[in-house]
């Protein structure tokens, strides 16, 4: 193969992977921010669950404060019996007693079932405490999994510009800029494949004696409808049944 074009490939090769590995660098940290957004929606969770544990702690506060009143009332009726002089009045305050203790039982029914809701919403927090240390733990490592690729792609990006450093130093300077003018115009593909009498970065028909020349790789040949180097690389399976047939 011409060492030129050679050079050119080694060359491309290496602008692709570099390309592909910009690339990832510019995705790692939309998946970081990802990560640290599903992180704050399981805070956000929690603290709704919180929330409601909070609210029942309270409620139940003010129901316990709400009995102990009941029963100090209780109490001072219960003691004003021994100061009432007529039946009259005693019943009427035996009645007033009977009514403030259904009120209390009442009450009491009321604090069991925010006692019982309390209970209940401390399981699930404690549940979803679990599942969600479980879960921060694991997004965690995922972050610093995709911090570690960002230092070991820009590690590899700048080996790889090295590399590329040596490549050029191997290419007459106008068939460089050629080249750079070419990844400009294309979008990163200056050099491509002939596959089939096709070019595989415009996909157009190689006239067939061009086709037999670039097939020989002596040369440096354009595409004529897109300007990029091409190179033919043979294909080593129908080689190997070429020769298995002979």
């Amino acid at each position: 193969m011409n060492g030129e074009v050679d050079t050119l490939i080694k060359l491309q090769e290496i602008d692709s992977l570099i390309l592909s590995l910009k690339q990832k660098l510019e995705i790692i940290p939309l998946e970081i921010k990802n990560f640290e957004k599903k992180m704050q929606e399981i805070d956000r969770q929690f603290e709704n669950e919180n929330k409601k544990v909070i609210n029942l702690e309270k409620k139940r506060k003010e129901k316990e404060i709400e009995i102990e009143d009941i029963n100090d009332k209780i109490k001072k009726l219960k003691e004003k019996t021994s100061q009432i002089k007529t039946n009259k009045e005693y019943q009427a305050l035996l009645k007033e007693i009977e009514l403030v203790q259904e009120n209390l039982k009442k009450e009491e029914e009321n604090l069991l079932l925010i006692l019982y809701d309390l209970d209940e919403a401390k399981k699930v927090l404690k549940e979803i405490k679990a599942d969600i240390d479980a879960r921060k733990r694991e997004i965690e490592d995922n972050k610093k999994q995709l911090e570690k690729e960002i230092d070991i792609t820009a590690q590899q990006i700048e080996e790889l510009k090295k590399e590329r450093k040596e490549l050029i130093n191997k290419l007459p300077s106008e068939l460089y800029e050629e080249y750079i003018e070419l990844m400009k115009k294309h979008k990163g593909l200056a050099v491509a494949q002939v596959k089939n009498s096709v070019c595989q970065g415009c996909f157009l028909h190689i006239p067939p004696q061009l086709y037999v020349e670039i097939k020989l790789n002596q040369s440096i040949y354009h595409c004529p409808q897109c300007g990029r180097f091409l190179y033919y690389k043979p294909d080593k399976k129908l080689e190997q049944a070429q020769v298995q047939t002979q």
